[in-house]
């Protein structure tokens, strides 16, 4: 080789070895384990670059190795149930790095509307629920996770339908008419009713956000007047793409019963009635040994699964998922059949100055309903009837509200559709380093389809008959906002404007028939019967609501805080002279532990006061058109020369005019505090509030004339609501091994009544009282039990006071019972007796977690309860009366009150409905290691297994605060509602590598 090949060769080798070492100096291989706050490994966390492209997920150990760019200065560590954590790269080859629980962590971001805060920087009352912390269970309605949770606020099942919806309330009834519901929002949308909830995937939601005070929901104006209830659902995250099951297999089982006589029972009980007629017990007993509530019910079967797809950069992210759930009812030929499908995704460009997102979701529930009159018949029917003939058909009979429940219910369809499309797309554009631009919109439809056929039924000799219903609730909802964010030193300045445009359409078609020849084609040829027995109806109605908003939010050194907000609203559901409203909240913070004399206190975290001043606006409580004079068919009227039949159709008045018609006005003021101890080991919160409603909207009584209708829709009147709330949560016993976290709220709430008197024109419609709840079931007609009083809380019970049973009936009262009256002297005559009113709202309710972890097995179980709440047994009332045999059924109490003769309405019936209820049981155990997969989760589960109660029916959870009917233990007729169960599940969650 000569020198000049010797020196070519030899300097392309150096250029080789030094392109190799300059391209293996341009990338760092980075090594390290991931564990929690107890030392325990996190498998599948996400490991990514800051700044650069890809990312990997650690082990089933914990551990993980990514090679970067060396341009790359931080890795980002995100886990779902941890605070994402950006560390920096010192030049060391390995990074070990700990994650902490976002139930723990002070820098969580929670929403707030319109944007989020870092926990910390809260200053009105807000609550945050994480998905570690949701009621398991079979969830047909997504707010049952968070029964219970949260301080102040109150969600009831009534019942155990799958299809029924919830009771919700936050910090106690607001107004005396309907929308007290919070407002629901999920993934930036409101929805329009708050029972669309029902049909939102409960395992796609990651966690809920409560904006209790007034001065957190004064941002959403009139819409956030009762509180607002804010739902994420889960997100893509930089990474590989992660994909995830979560399903579940669960039986429910009848859990309680009515307290019936059995039909040996009943044919003794029926043989000690004087003078009895032996025919007419021979006419009754059909040689049956009847269970009417068994034979309506069953063990039902559900299973859930919902699978999800994630992934993305630091650029883009998605999410997919797809969701199935059956559930069966324990009443027969009940059922909720859920289909659904989410996606989200979140693109940035421009070098992350613009920013959009959109979310697609689509859901259909497919629902058989339950006939309630079925409840009326389990309890009238004798036991000694059977279900069906020896041939195998049902067994027809008929009499006064009794007949063959189980034909009934079986026989007839009874079914309700809903599918609901939402879309919705934000774009922020990023003008300046501390000013962004953007808009939101979203476009809402629900379609609900019902159907009914009920056949002509054996025994009964009823014509059969069928409808179709078909509403639709559209809504399209935009804003234009504008946000400021910047910072001066130590101080933090940040700001919002907002231009906001709802429109909402509902409208409805109807259809029903009678007298049908083919009995087969059920609802689906309504124009087949009798052409005079078809009935039409449709409606349609709109109305608007257009916001400005402007607010701002002020921070020193994170230390001294001060929020301010003002929206003003326009509805045209009110008249021409109040449309609009002006809405200002400001609230106030003070972190007390960023002060130089607790800077020393090593045991103290963090120490905060606040305090919050705001008002709210109610719309929600009213129909559009309420403010107008409306028309309605006032039936026919005689015109000389016409034929009877063809008597012409008047109108008539159906509703008095009110242009002064304007926002019923909720004026909150709250302080709290919140501390955090021992490094995250005990933490809390502690609310008092004090809510005042004005100018209520109600229906009062006018005189005709001078108003051409005898009631009108008008502000009068005012409550006011007080109350505490409190939140504790700790890790007591926090090993490597071992931990034990024990949590729990509890909520005193008084509501009260303080003003029902106004004028309107001159005119004044001024009263003390309004009866509102009445006694149901045969016998009673307009027996109010309940009343609006000024001084008390709503619904409150004015009742006299029983004094035990006398030895023979009284021939003026039918009855022997006896009463108390204004000198203490007993007395039959209940028109003498001496009437009490007496408060049923509970005077606190309480949630109690218990969460243990021992290696990679947990327990966890939790408690809820409510105390000093009174329920009137309507159903013990009606069915405890002995006087119903022999031809109907009754409970073991009417053989052992003594009281004989017809019922009547007492406190007697008032009975304590204090209840503690073991809520649900949780064992789970958590894999590891497992070839193919991320990690593994399976878990045993027991829902509603225990309840401790005084009360004498059959569960003490009913309607409350949501209706005339309010604290009153019966259906529309009477008896009982829809049985709850007891539910056994077995599930697993699984992420797939």
């Amino acid at each position: 080789m000569n020198n000049e090949k010797f020196l070519k060769t030899a300097c392309l080798l150096f250029a080789f070895v030094l392109q190799s070492a300059m391209a293996f100096s341009q990338n760092l291989t980075i090594s390290g384990t991931v564990t929690d706050e107890r030392g325990v490994s996190l498998p599948g966390v996400t490991v990514a670059p800051v700044g650069g492209t890809g990312g990997v997920a650690t082990k089933p150990d914990g551990k993980y190795t990514i090679t970067v760019a060396a341009s790359v200065k931080a890795l980002r560590f995100s886990f779902l149930g941890f605070a994402p954590k950006e560390v920096p790269l010192t030049g060391g080859k390995t990074l070990n790095v700990t994650l902490i629980s976002s139930s723990t962590t002070l820098n969580d971001v929670v929403v707030v509307g319109y944007g989020s805060v870092r926990k910390k920087d809260l200053t009105g009352a807000v609550a945050n629920v994480t998905a570690k912390d949701f009621n398991p269970g079979v969830i047909s309605n997504p707010l049952q996770q968070i029964q219970g949770k949260v301080p102040g606020l109150s969600i009831t099942q009534p019942g155990g339908d799958p299809n029924a919806n919830l009771i919700v309330r936050l910090r106690g009834q607001t107004s005396l008419s309907g929308g007290q519901t919070p407002l629901i929002v999920v993934d930036g949308i409101p929805l329009d009713n708050p029972n669309q909830i029902s049909n939102i995937p409960a395992s796609d939601i990651e966690s809920y956000d409560v904006l209790k005070d007034v001065s957190a929901t004064a941002i959403y104006g009139s819409r956030g007047a009762n509180g607002v209830i804010i739902i994420n659902t889960k997100k893509g995250a930089a990474g590989r793409t992660r994909v995830e099951y979560n399903g579940y297999a669960a039986i429910d089982k009848l859990r309680g019963d009515y307290n019936l006589l059995s039909a040996d029972e009943w044919r003794s009980a029926v043989q000690q009635i004087p003078n009895i007629d032996q025919q007419t017990i021979s006419a009754l007993d059909k040689g049956a040994n009847t269970d009417w509530l068994k034979a309506i019910t069953r063990t039902a079967f559900t299973n859930s699964n919902n699978l999800g797809v994630s992934g993305g950069t630091e650029t883009f992210n998605y999410r997919a998922s797809l969701n199935y759930m059956n559930q069966q009812g324990i009443v027969i030929n009940t059922n909720k059949e859920q289909l659904g499908l989410r996606f989200s995704a979140e693109q940035k460009a421009l070098n992350n100055k613009l920013n959009i997102q959109t979310t697609l979701s689509y859901s259909q529930n497919k629902r058989k309903l339950a006939d309630y009159n079925i409840f009326e018949y389990v309890n009238t029917t004798p036991p000694t009837f059977p279900v069906t003939n020896p041939d195998g058909s049902y067994y027809g009979y008929f009499d006064y509200h009794e007949q063959n429940p189980v034909a009934q219910q079986m026989l007839q369809t009874n079914t309700s559709n809903d599918y609901l499309t939402q879309l919705y797309a934000k774009v922020d554009y990023k003008l300046l380093s501390f000013l962004t631009l953007g808009t939101t919109g979203s476009i809402s439809h629900l379609n609900t389809q019902t159907g009914f056929f009920q056949p002509v039924l054996p025994g009964v000799g009823n014509k059969n008959n069928a409808s179709q219903g078909n509403a639709n609730v559209d809504s399209k909802k935009g804003d234009v906002h504008l946000n400021f964010l910047k910072d001066f030193n130590k101080h933090h300045l940040s700001g919002t404007l907002v231009y906001e445009f709802n429109d909402f359409v509902n409208s409805n078609f109807n259809a029903s028939g009678q007298e049908y020849l083919v009995e087969d084609l059920g609802d689906n040829n309504l124009g087949a019967g009798n052409s005079a027995k078809n009935v039409i109806s449709s409606y349609k109605e709109e109305f608007i609501i257009e916001s400005y908003l402007a607010r701002a939010q002020y921070n020193y050194n994170s230390t001294y805080y001060l929020t301010a907000s003002f929206r003003r609203d326009g509805s045209n559901k009110f008249g021409a002279n109040n449309r609009w409203g002006s809405f200002p909240s400001v609230s106030a913070a003070w972190r007390i532990k960023n002060e130089s004399f607790l800077k020393n206190v090593t045991w103290l975290d963090d120490l905060k006061i606040n305090a919050g001043y705001g008002v709210v606006g109610n719309q929600d409580a009213i129909n559009p058109y309420n403010t107008l004079l409306l028309l309605g068919s006032g039936g026919r009227f005689y015109t000389p020369g016409n034929p009877t039949n063809q008597y012409p159709d008047s109108y008539t008045p159906i509703q008095n005019a009110n242009a002064d018609l304007q926002w019923e006005r909720r004026i909150g003021r709250n302080i709290g505090f919140n501390f955090s101890m021992f490094n995250s080991r005990f933490t809390g919160n502690i609310n008092a509030f004090n809510d005042k409603t004005k100018d209520l909207l109600f229906n009062y009584t006018v005189p005709v004339p001078p108003y051409v209708y005898n009631s009108i829709l008008a502000n009068v009147g005012d409550l006011k609501n007080k109350g505490l709330e409190i939140q504790l949560s700790g890790d007591v016993i926090k090993g490597k091994d071992f931990s034990w976290s024990p949590s729990g709220q509890i909520t005193f709430t008084k509501t009260t009544i303080t003003s029902l008197s106004g004028s309107y024109n001159g005119t004044d419609i001024s009263t003390d009282m309004v009866p509102i709840g009445v006694a149901q079931g045969r016998g009673y007609q307009n027996n109010y039990l309940t009343y609006l009083k000024v001084g008390q809380s709503p619904y409150v019970f004015y009742l006299p006071k029983f004094a035990g049973v006398a030895s023979a009936i009284s021939p003026t009262s039918n009855s022997n019972q006896l009463y108390y009256d204004a000198a203490g002297n007993t007395t039959p005559d209940i028109s003498k007796a001496k009437y009490d009113y007496i408060d049923p709202t509970p005077k606190f309710t309480y949630g109690i977690s218990n969460t243990f972890n021992y290696k990679q097995l947990s327990l966890n179980f939790f408690l809820r309860g409510v105390y000093g709440q009174k329920l009137f047994n309507n159903y013990d009332n009606i069915v405890s009366n002995y006087s119903r045999l022999p031809g109907n059924n009754v409970t073991h109490n009417a053989l052992t009150n003594g009281i004989r003769g017809s019922q009547t309405t007492s406190d007697y019936w008032l009975q304590n409905a204090s209840y503690l209820k073991l809520d649900n049981v949780t064992l789970a155990y958590n894999f590891r290691q497992i070839k193919g997969l991320d990690n593994l989760r399976v878990y045993v589960t027991g829902s509603n297994l225990l309840t401790f109660t005084p009360y004498k029916g059959i569960d003490p959870e009913v309607v409350n605060g949501d209706s005339a009917q309010s604290y009153i233990d019966a259906n529309m007729y009477g008896y009982g509602y829809y049985p709850k169960s007891r539910t056994f599940i077995l599930g697993a969650s699984v992420a797939f590598k």
